[in-house]
């Protein structure tokens, strides 16, 4: 594929909006030595000074993202023309058929400022507009494809983890679109600048709700949601700011504790791992999704030049996230269902234990059952689970008959389970019965 053109650029900020063109180009501008120049957003001049070379060509001035807002392109102190090629982000047909090669830029930016511009002919900007449908179509598909997968899961396995990761998906695909451009075709602009700050809101929103459904941390780990929801908090809050003062500043700070957000519960993922297999699937799924988008967004909000990755890694990221987060849950799921009936059957057993054992009872279960409620301090619903665990009820009867979710029934399982202490229980019934028949 042909090398994109050679320029020079430089560049100065217009926050008052006082320069015109005349008194721009009189000016000395500052070099422009990385696209990524911060959160200042407002109003910014960029001198670009071309080969002679390409003059008498058609070129096309190529910035990828959906940052800028608006662009006028200055030659000989002129209002130059321009035809737009791309609808996804800014692409400008111009003729350099003038001796002068400097242009000048007047860009409104209303988000972070990055401006990644890219000179090419416009034959060759053609051809790599076609290159990235193409690449852009297989990548969504396949995402398209993921979501399908998870959603039938969800309806044939009954496990909400599918519906949250599928919510989860839907976010991190919005916020790729967003900086891809393509979410200017889908959505109309009066709604691009505020739907974005409130769709990298539900990054971290959507992120903490899988998270917490897939590491069952409200019972691993009940305490740690404490300091996720503090900084879900302060996110909220930073993004808020922006719409009274339009200042990006707020976006780059909510943008950053977004990012301690899903940290954070990626480093909770690591602490459960230790103990739960399945965990580790989480662990390694969500790195590469995670430290690529720090390394993206976070340079591109603040203006750092160095640790810096491409959207094209973030992409990686997700495709690699996608795969093993969804075999991942599949997993999960299989281990649960297993280890929810191996907890069952053996409080069943035990039931049926202690009643042998102490069969001259009235009515040996129930009075058996509210001693065990009130030894073990069982709550009422862990109580009547319990009762319904001895008539022999399946989990979903269990649910239909208490009006709770298959999910929490299993939830009551596993805290009766711990709470009864039922495997050192069950071992002590059998030494005690064993020592019974020996004599």
């Amino acid at each position: 594929m042909e090398a994109d053109l050679d320029f020079s650029i430089s560049y100065s900020k217009d926050f008052s909006n006082t320069e015109t063109i005349h008194s721009i180009s009189e000016k000395k501008l500052k070099p422009l030595e990385s696209p990524n120049i911060g959160f200042e957003n407002g109003l910014y001049w960029f001198k670009v000074i071309l080969n002679e070379d390409v003059l008498n060509k058609l070129i096309v001035f190529d910035l990828l993202g959906s940052n800028i807002t608006k662009i006028t392109v200055f030659q000989n102190s002129k209002i130059v023309p321009y035809k737009e090629l791309d609808k996804t982000h800014f692409s400008l047909l111009v003729n350099s058929k003038f001796e002068n090669p400097v242009y000048y830029l007047r860009v409104q930016f209303d988000n972070e400022v990055y401006f990644p511009l890219q000179l090419k002919t416009y034959e060759q900007g053609q051809l790599e507009a076609k290159y990235s449908y193409f690449i852009n179509g297989a990548y969504y598909g396949f995402v398209l494809m993921v979501f399908i997968v998870n959603l039938f899961f969800y309806i044939s396995l009954k496990d909400k983890t599918f519906l949250y990761y599928c919510f989860f998906l839907i976010v991190i695909t919005i916020i790729i679109l967003d900086y891809d451009g393509l979410l200017n075709t889908i959505i109309p602009n009066f709604f691009s600048r505020y739907g974005r700050v409130l769709t990298h809101f539900f990054v971290s929103f959507s992120g903490a709700l899988f998270a917490n459904q897939f590491l069952n941390i409200n019972y691993y780990l009940p305490k740690s949601n404490k300091t996720g929801v503090f900084l879900l908090f302060i996110t909220m809050c930073s993004y808020l700011l922006f719409f009274p003062t339009n200042k990006f500043l707020f976006v780059a700070i909510g943008d950053t504790f977004s990012m301690l957000v899903l940290l954070h519960y990626w480093g909770i993922g690591i602490i459960i791992s230790k103990k739960y297999k399945f965990s580790r699937f989480f662990v390694v799924g969500y790195s590469l999704i995670l430290f690529s988008s720090v390394l993206f967004i976070v340079p591109l909000n603040w203006g750092l030049n160095t640790f810096t990755v491409s959207l094209k890694t973030v992409k990686f990221g997700a495709l690699f996230e996608m795969l093993i987060l969804t075999y991942a849950i599949t997993y999960r799921v299989k281990i649960l269902q297993k280890e929810n009936h191996q907890f069952k059957t053996a409080i069943q057993e035990y039931l049926h234990k202690i009643n042998f054992l102490e069969s001259n009872s009235s009515n040996p279960s129930e009075t058996n059952i509210e001693v065990l409620v009130s030894e073990n301090n069982l709550s009422e619903r862990e109580a009547d689970v319990l009762l319904l665990i001895f008539k022999g009820y399946t989990n979903k009867r269990i649910g239909d008959e208490l009006f709770i979710s298959l999910n929490t029934v299993k939830y009551h399982i596993r805290n009766i389970y711990q709470k009864l202490n039922i495997k050192s229980k069950n071992e002590a019934i059998d030494i005690l019965s064993k020592i019974k028949e020996e004599v």
